[in-house]
């Protein structure tokens, strides 16, 4: 087969199998797909949008209704592997690689229409068989199916009452890069939110208080939270400590991944460390801090990485006063 022969076949099927999640996007909202929605999605004329819906429609995988095209069986279990692809491609960039949060979703959607089923098998082995990615969107599993749950936009949640972020949409991408700048993440607690007359809401994350503007609210999907989640009441970031003050670790924030995230656990930054900040640079960072008698060297973006508390000091202190 000659080099354009196997262009065009590549094209062929980036076309379709990128319609098959558009239709598959659709019968999951309740609403049929049409010449319009698929020229639109793909930024293709509706004649081409037209061709691509009888090409599905002649291969068995799409069938019409009036104006709508729907999945077959045999479509959406493609489709469905499509996005299986896409997404375990994208918990290995955010788990194994130092891409940036902001090129998962392009880096996935290059890889989608190239990993064979073997590869994608192997994969999702080496991960552990995730059940979500890292913008929290369910992976399908190998034959097929789709976990759902019910979530609330943050938009919609009511003050005052703590939650998880469980999901975060990951278009338009430059709304979601605001999301990223903000240090959300799937899995981020709200301690406390505060709805503003503007639309924006107020929220307390991980010891810190910011607002998330009102065109962001709607994108970001949050769950309650169960009684032995709740996070501790001095819930800081390590880069508030104060030179010679000392916390103990609560967690690594979930917006930290990948190689940041395994040399933070190599240094033994882990649940439970007592952590002392011993002294600054002239500058101010990096910051020099005593963890399990050793001293590391950690620059503040990455000091706000990592979540303490000080419950188990006060309680030192305490038994130490009496």
């Amino acid at each position: 087969m000659g080099f354009f022969r196997k262009h065009e076949v590549a094209t062929t099927r980036i076309q379709l199998e990128d319609a098959l999640k558009h239709l598959l996007d659709c019968d999951e909202s309740g609403r049929g797909a049409t010449v319009e929605s698929l020229a639109g999605s793909l930024d293709r004329s509706r004649r081409e949008a037209a061709e691509i819906l009888g090409q599905l429609r002649g291969r068995g995988l799409a069938t019409a209704s009036d104006d709508t095209h729907h999945l077959t069986e045999d479509g959406r279990l493609y489709a469905l592997q499509v996005v299986r692809t896409h997404r375990l491609y994208e918990t290995w960039l955010a788990r194994e690689t130092g891409t940036p949060p902001a090129s998962w979703h392009r880096e996935a959607h290059r890889a989608e229409h190239h990993l064979e089923a073997a590869a994608v098998d192997a994969l999702a082995a080496r991960l552990n068989y995730p059940r979500f990615d890292p913008h929290g969107d369910a992976i399908p599993t190998r034959d097929g199916h789709l976990p759902k749950r019910r979530l609330v936009a943050l938009a919609s949640w009511p003050d005052g009452r703590p939650a998880r972020i469980e999901h975060l949409e990951d278009e338009p991408e430059n709304l979601y890069c605001q999301i990223v700048d903000l240090g959300l993440a799937p899995g981020t607690l709200v301690e406390d939110s505060r709805h503003l007359e503007d639309g924006s809401i107020e929220v307390r994350i991980e010891g810190r208080s910011l607002v998330i503007a009102a065109s962001l609210a709607p994108l970001i999907h949050v769950g309650g939270l169960e009684d032995d989640d709740a996070p501790p009441s001095s819930l800081a970031r390590l880069s508030d400590l104060p030179i010679g003050g000392s916390a103990v670790v609560h967690e690594l924030s979930p917006a930290c991944t990948g190689a940041e995230r395994r040399r933070l656990l190599d240094l033994g930054v882990v649940p439970g460390t007592r952590i002392r900040c011993e002294f600054a640079s002239p500058f101010g960072t990096p910051r020099s801090y005593l963890i399990r008698g050793a001293l590391i060297a950690l620059r503040d973006y990455q000091a706000d990485r990592i979540l303490t508390h000080s419950a188990e000091i006060e309680k030192e202190n305490e038994i130490a006063a009496s």
